[in-house]
């Protein structure tokens, strides 16, 4: 792809109001536009100078002028011919009528200043074509590197085509312009004078344009990038009381996202929106100058057809050098030295830094310094910077400066729990080796804050110096977290050579089974592991982690009841029963095992209260013991249970063979779910989401990305569930977890398949035909295939998958992910057959989106059109719109079936708002609105498969019935909607249908 040019505006509609208002106000005299380099205030006083067009008043551009010794060069251009300078009182009253005269002789429009007699420089500078702020800079040799952060700002490309953009949407929206066009006609016309950046108005001309604004001849539009670069008289212009200033903010995550999907023409991965983000700091100039170094080095990749994804590192671009090199230019050596210092070690014990340097630099904008306790601390002011300045630094630099840094924080005392991790990564980098004690507790630091990466190269250092057991178990541990499962389980094999006693032992059974049973997908291997440490072990306490650790690999194989019996009974004797639990072959026999039924046996899960002061056990076992609670229909102690977990493993920093924090976190999401708190799991999720983000863990971004799809599909928007199951594919397959992919790509089929587009839906269910069932909701991974199959037409085909389906999830004792399943049968035609089951299920379950469903199920089998529409309010508490929305559908259809269109009216209304929320779902239940509101429940069904392109016969076939009586279906339908053909059919059904 190529470089975009065009770059859309976005993120400042409240400034561009609260502009329109100063305009419109004669009281001020001036709008004031603050920011950073790069932030977009050049674009941004030019979105103002095309709007003071648009309302009337002629505009202009001063010219910056860097160069002394010629008076007024800023506005000359705006001044009448022969104006001599030399008198102040003379040069003032000629100025003020030549810019009233413009003023008043514009019409409206940017075209009024290349009326004939408007004034040198006129047509040029009001032009909407004309010169622009950019282009006279850039000749005034204001430099490349200003010229693009102008260029880019965060605008929308050039020209006209850019101002009306930015009037007509990026504002304030319809009824705000009109509101201010409405203040602007009754408003006095002044001459707009836009001058980018302040710095570049000679004294003179700053001196003219103060005395021009307190005469109400001229409304000030300026920028400001730094105050102390300004004179006295340019800062006074923005410095008054009838001033108004703003500071541009940059651009947020969203707004970010936002840019690159309209630059990139397609939908980009919420990782890689994070990441560039993050490394812009959401400076526009900045982004831009990432996305494009990006593309030409094809690190920016439309992966797969899905979406953009960021695949390699972002390079560093020549033109943020030469905007930083420019921005340095003249300091000193010793200045540059800190510098360097910093961008290398940040942050920087502020002590350590000279005075002036520290000054010098601040002055500059590039660092910021921050008090914490009694230590204060030096950092780099923009992400971007530290990228830049390291890779200016030579080599024998950077090593000179990481050793002496290492040297000096250890004559400190290196009190904290980062300098051990920072003085080992230092030494490593500097001279290649670091002492093997330093690297170990380094690398334990390092895994308490989740920075598996660091955790990786310490632990490997140390494996090279040393042969401690924890060293390897810590690298095995961030191989397994990094994606390379070979490579762990070499590790782990070099690791159980060095055991030295049971906790050792314990520790390493832990991280094999874990590897087996959430990498490798291999559920018996990990209870054999599981098994064989428990022959070998004796300490209760190392037993009761044992048994959590059982209980979390069958949860992770979707086996809630089986993991409650099993962490039912805790303790050595729990053991006793269980020595052979590991070396059952087929896992798929384990619920049907007299060993199972043994076990399960031994003390009822009812009365068990979690691994009381083990911590280790209670991290392992009460997260899968909260999932375990939610899927059985104990929600409300389930979502206690989350909590909790979710706090225990918090505190617990330290441990190895722990899953990370928002593994957890997703457990919590599922507790809200089923609690019908839709938002705010999906908020949860969200919040998850940055903090995996944050620490850079694949395993924990792709598990949580899935659980947002999940949460997505549930709040009825597939559009979202789409792009978080895109994302955790990507993660999935760029770090080899099988398990984590086939859920993403089931989940991601079943978004498409909902938006009707099946091309997609049927991609990624042959991708996930031949990867391994795993996962909490296993028995939910066939639903993207039965909506892919309700997609094409084929319902009775798609109930049948879900029926198996249902069975699995049954026989489980999984009654969330059964609930869910029957719901989707009865969503797809079936009612009746799943509304007894789905009763029981909610009279035993006390979550809130269970009941919801089975209300609405019994209302649908029921035909009762006043509890369909009640079903359909509950469900929309709970934040289900697509099922309300089908809800309040099939409530229309009733009502209208019975004569009585005033309620059919009320609930095809809601259902129309309720889909509102749903991204153009498209589904067999809200088929019943439009034209399907004339037919029966059969005829709405055969229509909608007639309108799928199926013939006759394949009708018959799909809902067991004759071809005959298909026939006559379809002559009804043809009268009842007035329709002679197939076609006309399609045309009339899908019109009104879908709309």
């Amino acid at each position: 792809m190529d470089a975009p040019t065009a770059w859309p505006f976005v993120g400042h509609e409240r400034e561009i109001a609260d502009f329109d208002e100063a305009l419109a106000n004669e009281e001020w005299h001036a709008y004031v536009v603050h920011g950073p380099q790069g932030i977009g205030k050049s674009r941004f006083a030019q979105i103002c100078r095309e709007r003071a067009e648009h309302r009337g008043h002629a505009t202009g551009n001063a010219i910056a002028a860097f160069e002394q010794g010629f008076p007024l060069a800023s506005l000359a251009h705006l001044l009448p011919q022969g104006t001599n300078t030399g008198d102040a009182v003379a040069l003032f009253g000629k100025a003020r009528d030549a810019l009233t005269a413009r003023s008043g002789s514009v019409g409206g429009g940017a075209d009024a200043g290349a009326r004939p007699g408007a004034g040198r420089g006129a047509g040029a500078e009001g032009g909407a074509g004309g010169v622009t702020g950019t282009e006279t800079r850039a000749r005034a040799g204001a430099g490349a590197g200003a010229e693009t952060a102008t260029r880019f700002g965060s605008g929308t490309g050039t020209g006209s085509g850019a101002g009306t953009a930015a009037r007509s949407g990026s504002a304030t929206g319809t009824g705000a312009e009109t509101g201010a066009d409405a203040g602007a006609r009754s408003a006095p016309r002044r001459f707009t004078l836009v001058v980018d950046e302040l710095d570049g108005l000679d004294e003179a001309s700053a001196s003219l344009t103060a005395q021009l604004l307190e005469a109400k001849a001229v409304f000030l539009v300026a920028t400001v990038g730094s105050l102390q670069s300004l004179g006295l008289a340019a800062y006074r212009l923005q410095s008054g009381a009838q001033v108004r200033r703003t500071d541009l903010a940059a651009l947020s995550e969203p707004q970010t996202g936002a840019v690159m999907r309209r630059v990139l023409g397609g939908p980009v991965e919420p990782r890689t929106v994070s990441l560039l983000h993050r490394i812009s700091g959401g400076n526009p100039c900045y982004l831009r100058e990432f996305v494009v170094q990006s593309l030409a080095e094809e690190s920016l990749v439309f992966e797969d057809g899905e979406s953009w994804t960021l695949i390699s590192d972002v390079g560093v671009t020549p033109l943020l050098t030469e905007m930083v090199e420019r921005s340095l230019a003249g300091v000193s050596a010793e200045t540059r030295r800190a510098l360097n210092r910093i961008a290398l070690c940040q942050p920087v014990d502020a002590s350590t830094l000279r005075d002036g340097a520290l000054d010098e630099l601040e002055v500059l904008g590039f660092t910021r310094t921050v008090r914490e306790g009694r230590r204060e601390s030096v950092s780099l002011r923009h992400p971007a910077h530290e990228k830049v300045l390291r890779s200016a630094i030579p080599s024998t630099e950077r090593r000179r400066i990481l050793g002496d840094e290492a040297q000096l924080m250890r004559a400190k005392g290196a009190k904290r729990l980062t300098d051990k991790i920072r003085i080992a990564s230092w030494q490593l980098a500097a001279t290649g080796s670091a002492d093997p004690d330093m690297l170990l507790r380094a690398a334990t630091f390092a895994r308490r804050t989740q920075n598996f990466r660091t955790v990786r190269e310490l632990s490997r250092a140390a494996c090279r110096e040393g042969e401690d057991f924890l060293s390897r178990l810590l690298l095995a541990e961030s191989l397994y977290e990094l994606g390379d499962f070979a490579g762990a389980w070499e590790v782990f094999d070099e690791a159980a050579e060095r055991t030295d006693g049971e906790f050792d032992r314990l520790l390493l059974a832990l991280g094999r089974s874990r590897l087996l049973a959430w990498g490798c997908i291999d559920a018996r291997k990990a209870l054999d592991v599981n098994a064989e440490a428990a022959r070998e072990i004796t300490e209760p306490r190392h037993l009761e982690a044992l048994t959590a650790s059982r209980g979390a690999i069958l949860m992770a194989f979707g086996r809630p009841e089986e993991a409650l019996r099993v962490t039912g009974r805790t303790g050595p004797d729990g053991f006793e029963d269980s020595r052979d639990f590991g070396e059952i072959r087929d896992f798929e026999e384990v619920r049907d095992s007299e060993k199972m039924r043994g076990f399960g046996e031994m003390r009822g899960f009812e009365d068990f209260g979690g691994f009381e002061g083990n911590c280790l056990a209670g991290v392992l076992g009460n997260g899968s013991r909260a999932t375990a609670l939610v899927a059985t229909g104990r929600v409300k102690e389930g979502l206690e249970a989350a909590h909790e977990a979710y706090d225990e493993r918090v505190r617990l920093e330290e441990s190895p063979a722990i899953p990370h924090p928002v593994e957890y976190l997703a457990i919590v999401m599922f507790a809200l779910e089923e609690e019908g708190r839709l938002d705010e799991a999906y908020k949860t999720g969200e919040r998850g989401w940055q903090e995996a983000l944050a620490d850079d863990v694949a395993g924990a971004e792709a598990l949580i990305a899935g659980a947002l799809a999940r949460c997505a599909l549930l709040l009825g928007r597939p559009a979202e569930a789409r792009r978080w199951a895109a994302q955790s594919a990507c993660i999935a397959s760029r770090n080899s977890f099988p398990g984590t992919l086939h859920v993403a790509l089931a989940r991601k089929a079943e978004a498409c398949a909902l938006m009707q587009d099946v091309p997609a839906a049927a991609k990624a269910v042959a991708a996930s035909a031949d990867l391994p069932r795993w996962g909490a909701f296993r028995s939910e991974l066939p639903l993207g295939r039965a909506w892919l199959l309700a997609a094409q037409g084929k319902q009775q085909a798609a109930r049948s998958v879900l029926w198996e389906a249902a069975e699995d999830a049954r026989a489980a004792g999984h009654l969330a992910s059964e609930a869910r399943i029957l719901t989707d049968i009865a969503r797809l035609g079936d009612p009746r057959g799943p509304e007894p089951r789905l009763t029981h299920i909610a009279d035993i379950s006390d979550g809130r989106l269970i009941r919801a469903r089975a209300a609405f199920v019994a209302a649908l089998a029921a035909g009762d059109p006043e509890r369909l529409t009640d079903g359909a309010r509950a469900l929309e508490e709970t934040g289900a719109s697509l099922i309300a929305a089908e809800a309040a559908a099939s409530a229309c259809n009733q009502w209208s079936q019975r004569g009585e269109q005033r309620p059919a009216t009320a609930a095809e209304n809601l259902s129309f708002a309720l889909q509102r929320h749903c991204e153009h779902a498209r589904t067999p239940g809200l088929t019943v609105l439009g034209a399907a509101k004339h037919l029966t429940a059969r005829e709405a069904e055969i229509a909608g498969l007639v309108c799928s392109g199926l013939t006759n016969i394949e009708v018959a076939e799909t809902v067991t019935i004759s071809k005959r009586t298909v026939d006559n279906h379809l002559q009804n339908i043809y009268r009842k909607l007035g329709v002679r053909s197939r076609r006309a059919l399609r045309a009339e059904y899908l019109r009104e249908d879908f709309a």
